[in-house]
């Protein structure tokens, strides 16, 4: 996962979906700062992922590159 162009320093949790909130952070980042970090992330029962953002004010872009999968 790679975060890029965020206005305000924050953290993303990414987490199978329908499951609780994870406490842990996926990745942490500061003001435009463009930052990628690798996870293995499961999927919830309806094979999807769900993300968390936790920045004060603004926005930041995500972009998710899944590169292979468990069975």
């Amino acid at each position: 996962m790679t975060v890029t162009q965020p206005v305000a320093a924050g953290h993303l949790r990414l987490y199978p979906a329908g499951t609780a909130l994870p406490s842990a952070s996926t990745i942490n980042y500061s003001v435009g700062q463009t930052l990628a970090n690798n996870a293995i992330v499961q999927v919830g029962d309806s094979e999807q992922m769900a993300a968390f953002c936790g920045q004060a004010t603004g926005n930041v872009h995500l972009i998710v590159d899944v590169n292979g999968y468990f069975e």
